[in-house]
């Protein structure tokens, strides 16, 4: 972002920029404060449309969907910025996706020839990892957020396969964990298998020692989101890296790639400075803005007639995936819950899943369901 503004303000010598930068878990309650008080910025992110959708009804969103920016991006990927009705409420910056990042020099040393299709494959990747001394996955849940993406890439192909709004049906009490509507013990299941293969004492592992596993070749994958590559890089520009899709099911044509817009931009119509935000937004959507965010970020852009050969890793992510349409847009998916205090209940169970070492299952489950009914019944 910074990079962007930095642009604007050269070409548009009397605006400037003050950039806030917030922890994650504390942005969008720092935003509802400035709500309340109403001291909004002039322009702000969003990730997820729908946890943010009271912006949009206290009137501190621009309605964009006739704003000449949007001409140029990819309507594939408008999807996570837009409302039942149509209505477009954010510019989208960039693409992430959902799957598992390998090293491909860690792969060749154990003879894999091309990553797995099939859930069985996959722990045979493991073991061959494994026997040549090779970290199989890197984890680091020393930062619990690590958790629920280690787990994502399973859990989103599963819900857009069976059920879109399954978190918000858990949440509601509609569902249950032990009702299995996503598979979710055969999630449970293969996340228990696949622990073996992480680097021991993974709660002493924090995501940049995990990333630079990776990156040193250590260990051959990590589970995470597409921005993976970038940190990993950042440790080691050499890093020869790929991406494949969870392959979570014995159906190898199951192997898709979750992508999806990361939300985007929202201008604040209250502001008296809407109409120098409107002419960022503008700057955002150019191919250049384009270029400059998939070169520095390693990340595709939404901007559409831009190569995807800026990163050898992406080569490989399009010509097997998005180019074979073997992808699944994840933007009304999720990984956790809204109800905060709801996913601390899930974390935490899932990390005494992983403390475990027999890897109980049904003993999860059922501490699931009735953490869950009981944090219902608390917040009544």
């Amino acid at each position: 972002m910074e990079i962007g503004t930095q642009l604007f303000s050269k070409q548009h010598p009397s605006y400037s920029f003050a950039l806030t930068g917030v922890d994650g878990g504390n942005y969008l309650s720092l935003l509802r404060t400035r709500a309340i008080s109403d001291n909004m910025p002039d322009m702000y992110m969003i990730d997820n449309l729908d946890t943010a959708i009271d912006f949009i009804r206290s009137g501190y969103a621009m309605d964009l969907s006739n704003q000449p920016s949007l001409a140029n991006i990819d309507e594939r990927y408008l999807s996570g910025v837009k409302t039942s009705d149509g209505r477009i409420w954010a510019l989208p910056i960039d693409v992430n996706g959902v799957g598992v990042i390998y090293n491909k020099e860690a792969f060749a040393k154990a003879n894999i020839k091309e990553p797995p299709t099939t859930w069985q494959q996959f722990i045979e990747a493991c073991q061959s990892l494994q026997n040549v001394g090779i970290i199989p996955i890197a984890a680091g849940y020393k930062d619990a957020w690590t958790i629920s993406w280690d787990l994502a890439a399973d859990m989103l192909a599963n819900q857009y396969a069976a059920n879109p709004t399954w978190f918000a049906d858990i949440e509601a009490g509609k569902t249950s964990f032990k009702d299995n509507q996503i598979q979710f013990k055969e999630i449970l299941q293969r996340f228990g298998e696949r622990l073996k293969y992480v680097n021991r004492r993974p709660f002493e592992t924090d995501w940049n020692q995990a990333q630079m596993l990776l990156a040193e070749g250590k260990a051959g994958m990590i589970i995470n989101g597409t921005w993976t590559v970038d940190g990993v890089k950042s440790k080691n520009p050499a890093s020869n890296l790929g991406l494949f899709a969870f392959p979570y099911s014995t159906d190898p044509q199951k192997a898709i790639f979750g992508l999806k817009s990361t939300g985007g931009i929202v201008v604040n119509p209250k502001s008296p400075h809407k109409e120098a935000a409107l002419q960022a937004l503008e700057l955002f959507a150019t191919q250049q803005m384009g270029n400059i965010f998939q070169t520095n970020k390693k990340a595709l852009s939404v901007i559409k007639g831009l190569p995807k050969d800026f990163d050898p890793t992406y080569i490989e992510l399009d010509s097997t995936y998005i180019q074979t349409g073997k992808t699944y847009d994840w933007s009304s998916l999720y990984i956790d819950f809204v109800n905060q205090d709801l996913q601390k209940v899930f974390i935490n169970a899932i990390t005494k899943f992983i403390i475990d070492p027999s890897h109980n299952v049904d003993t999860c489950i059922q501490e699931l369901d009735h953490a869950f009914n009981q944090q219902r019944r608390a917040s009544k």
